[in-house]
């Protein structure tokens, strides 16, 4: 089967060409090359061991806000990809909601969160699953909505697609299905913006250690590993009598 560049991005027709398959292990998209995404369900069921910054990140600013029931959540995962990020998070008690706006990855998630909740992955996992929620749609989009209703959450995080980026957790194949499905990830700097006058406590960025600022907007702050720099940003400010606003489409 060729794996001759034919779209343009690198990736292609035959990877970019998806199916949505279940099999035993949950669902799964599939390419015609044997490229194969899932759900990251491995961290629901502990947390990372070793030195997390992500949860330094984020713990930092969640001090005295509890999350009960029908609350804000603590954190909004604009970006929630294949969840590890989340599951991680909700494995050491956090509430998360995520969003995720390519249709085929949220069903994925939305996947493994019913079959965590059945208790398909074990007690530990079936536990970690009822701090999590899922929405698919346009992370902006979501962030305004809730800040409408006064639930704006104590921290946004952001794990936008960044060239060259690659996801230990993804073989080579799985990673460029990734890519494709996913985009290039081109209004992330904007989704920044929105996602700081949204946040009540901070905005967590993770980004490659050598990579530019997103959207050049400098940090109060980072958290780097050896690999990896997590970029703390304080909230925004609104001015009175304005309004938290999507950029409109095309802009």
């Amino acid at each position: 089967m060729s794996t001759e560049d034919t779209n343009g991005d690198g990736v292609s027709e035959e990877t970019a060409a998806a199916q949505l398959i279940e099999d035993d292990q949950g669902l799964a998209l599939v390419a015609e090359d044997g490229a194969t995404v899932r759900a990251a369900v491995e961290h629901l069921s502990a947390p990372r061991r070793g030195r997390d910054l992500l949860g330094r990140a984020v713990k930092g600013a969640l001090k005295g806000t509890p999350a009960t029931a029908g609350s804000a959540p603590q954190i909004v995962d604009a970006t929630a990809g294949l969840g590890a990020d989340s599951f991680h998070l909700a494995a050491m008690g956090l509430s998360v909601l995520m969003v995720e706006r390519v249709p085929d990855i949220a069903a994925l998630l939305a996947d493994a969160l019913a079959r965590a909740s059945s208790g398909a992955y074990g007690e530990d996992a079936r536990r970690a699953v009822a701090n999590l929620s899922l929405r698919d749609g346009d992370a902006s989009a979501i962030l305004v909505e809730l800040a409408a209703a006064g639930r704006n959450p104590a921290v946004v995080y952001l794990d936008p697609m960044y060239p060259g980026t690659k996801k230990s957790a993804l073989p080579g194949k799985g990673m460029a299905l990734f890519r494709a499905l996913v985009g290039a990830d081109d209004d992330a700097a904007q989704l920044l913006e929105v996602a700081r006058r949204v946040a009540s406590r901070r905005v967590v960025v993770k980004r490659p250690l050598k990579a530019p600022y997103l959207g050049g907007q400098g940090p109060t702050g980072s958290l780097k590993g050896s690999t990896t720099r997590y970029d703390l940003y304080a909230p925004l400010v609104a001015q009175p009598d304005t309004q938290v606003v999507t950029p409109e489409a095309g802009e």
